[in-house]
């Protein structure tokens, strides 16, 4: 049997439920423009019924509606459509790095504004040709020494600016990895906090909002594996190795000379996200010792160059038959006056000596301080310019240069030629991942996103119900008032 105010019962529970839903509603609207965030629908569920006599017999039991109540705040989100955007992003994020290093890495080598190392090398010998053209001439010889060291000096300031990004390179992996490690300890205490709502009836759709969002800042960064477990919490796992277990984060590490990335010592191979592009970039030691990545190659290649350039102008320059002014002045008188021998280039710790890399090359100080000095001559004869052509010519020989038959020129070509394509291909193949990714989070949007327009709709449609219900109240109320105060 139920009671006399049991129409109030439920128009208060019908007023309760809208203004619950109509408060939803507006929950949604005001995080129409917060990142991350998933829009909750207030479910409605009507409430259990009482039984009831029949009033046919007074014997059978019938039910009672009690009206209506907010079962739960239901978060619409799709799992599946947050993996496929966290495997999207692992990608964007590794092609990202990979062409933002590498284009940054070309920039270093400067050869798209026209003065870049192609430019000296051809100066150089440009200088060299017109050199042996003109042999007596003082300013020949001191166009070759300038432009020489200009050579050097490219060579000094791309090996530096290379070296100079690799130390950037490590901050950004030191600062991602500490990012990493922010995020998975976050997501730990929120998959305590979020176990704990659970276990004690609650919802807590914000925090997992908030868990969510970090989990797809972490798929940029690197690759992850998302497992849902007891209690609504998640294990992140990076192939294979727990990331976060249950409450507990573990440390994420990024040692290249030691293999790359780790969690908790353990060495972690990466299949995708922000650290193993710049990995790549940066470089890191297999555990045979072999060292992989564009950097050490790039440093390698350009020591090549200038260890191979070094080499071809010296022998030609300090060989027996070169004569530079000095010596032929000196065998006028002496025909057998010993000659000079002086390197061209040498390495700026011991200008005794050829360099050892791009980092230390220089032209030798006593051709810079005194270009009578450089030996344009193979024979005692002042106008004899048959060694400048000979050094000239060198640049245009083919020769083997880091295990391949080629001139100096080709080779450099070649490796900025790698590089420029690489850096395309990686803009190309970043474009493409990104385009899938806003595809994705399109889709993921049309689900998990706050329409205005529906809010705006449900807001209206809540409005009117709880209208309705206030007059039903107002109507009980009536009765209820003739029930008890009118009948006299």
């Amino acid at each position: 049997m139920y009671s006399t105010f049991h129409g109030l019962e439920i128009g208060k529970r019908a007023i309760l439920s809208q203004q619950t839903s109509l408060s939803a509603t507006g929950h949604n609207i005001a995080n129409a423009n917060t990142k991350g965030y998933t829009r909750q629908e207030a479910v409605l569920e009507a409430t259990r019924p009482l039984a009831s006599p029949n009033p046919h017999n007074g014997t059978i039991p019938m039910q009672m509606g009690t009206g209506v109540e907010v079962s739960e705040f239901r978060r619409i989100r799709e799992s599946y459509l947050d993996s496929q955007f966290q495997n999207q992003q692992q990608q964007a994020g590794y092609w990202e790095a990979k062409a933002e290093s590498l284009s940054h890495l070309e920039d270093v080598f400067n050869e798209l504004s026209g003065s870049g190392l192609s430019t000296s090398l051809n100066k150089f010998w440009q200088g060299l040709q017109e050199l042996s053209k003109q042999p007596e001439s003082l300013s020949a010889r001191v166009v070759v020494t300038a432009n020489g060291k200009e050579v050097a000096d490219q060579l000094n300031q791309i090996s530096s600016g290379i070296t100079d990004f690799e130390k950037n390179l490590a901050d950004q992996l030191q600062a991602n990895a500490k990012e990493i490690n922010m995020a998975a300890r976050e997501i730990a205490s929120l998959n305590q906090q979020i176990a704990q709502n659970i276990g004690s009836g609650q919802q807590p759709n914000d925090l997992l909002d908030r868990r969510d969002n970090l989990l797809d800042q972490l798929s940029k960064l690197v690759n992850i594996d998302v497992k849902p477990t007891v209690n609504g919490r998640v294990d992140v796992s990076i192939s294979g190795v727990k990331l976060v277990d249950g409450n507990t984060a573990n440390t994420f590490t990024v040692e290249p000379e030691d293999g790359g990335a780790k969690i908790a010592g353990t060495v972690v191979p990466l299949d995708g996200g922000k650290i193993k592009g710049l990995l790549e970039t940066y470089g890191y030691k297999l555990a045979d010792g072999t060292v992989l990545g564009r950097i050490p190659e790039l440093k390698t290649n350009l020591d090549i160059l200038a260890v191979a350039i070094a080499e071809r102008m010296n022998a030609i320059h300090a060989s027996d038959e070169a004569r530079n002014l000095d010596d032929i002045q000196a065998r006028s008188t002496d025909p057998n006056a010993p000659l000079e021998k002086l390197l061209f280039f040498v390495d700026k710790d011991d200008p005794t000596q050829p360099p050892k890399n791009a980092g230390n090359m220089i032209v030798n100080p006593k051709l810079i301080d005194f270009p009578a000095k450089v030996a344009a001559a193979t024979s005692d004869n002042i106008g004899d310019g048959s060694n400048a052509a000979l050094m000239s010519d060198a640049f245009l020989q083919k020769t083997d240069i880091g295990g391949t038959n080629t001139t100096i020129g080709e080779f450099y070509q070649k490796v900025i030629g790698q590089l420029g394509t690489d850096v395309q291909a990686a803009k190309q193949l970043s474009d493409n991942a990104n385009a899938m990714v806003s595809m994705v989070d399109n889709q993921r949007q049309s689900v998990s996103g706050v329409s205005i327009d529906e809010e705006m709709t449900n807001m209206i449609r809540y409005q009117q119900a709880y209208n309705a219900a206030a007059r039903y109240v107002s109507a009980v109320n009536d009765l209820l008032n003739t029930l008890i105060n009118g009948m006299k």
